[in-house]
């Protein structure tokens, strides 16, 4: 399959594509498959933005901090087997905020990302 062309954003032929994929969109393609006789339209988007690691930083040694900071949790008073497992992974009890403290890391293992209160 060969590139026959490949056009930037806001050019002619890639207004629709702007409409759908906004900034997202990086460029359009069109593409011959001489053999089948057909062509395609292809899009090139954005599906991730983030901030890029700085020089000398060492990504795994971050996301392992990462992974060791503490975070506290809500956990209903009624939700006595669900403080069992925090208390098991780790977890204590703050009792001047009310709330569960554990490593994030543990919090994810237990699947409790939605219950993170964050400061």
């Amino acid at each position: 399959m060969d590139v026959v062309k490949t056009l930037r954003p806001g050019k002619n032929g890639t207004k629709r594509y702007v409409e759908l994929y906004g900034d997202n969109l990086v460029a359009v393609r069109y593409r011959l498959d001489a053999e089948k006789q057909l062509s395609y339209t292809t899009v090139e988007l954005i599906i991730e933005r983030r901030a890029a690691p700085l020089k000398g930083f060492n990504d795994v040694a971050y996301r392992l901090h990462q992974n060791q900071r503490p975070v506290l949790l809500r956990i209903l008073r009624h939700e006595t087997e669900l403080q069992r497992l925090v208390k098991k992974a780790g977890g204590k009890w703050n009792h001047e905020r009310q709330l569960w403290l554990i490593r994030y890391e543990n919090a994810v293992k237990l699947g409790l990302q939605e219950r993170i209160i964050h400061t």
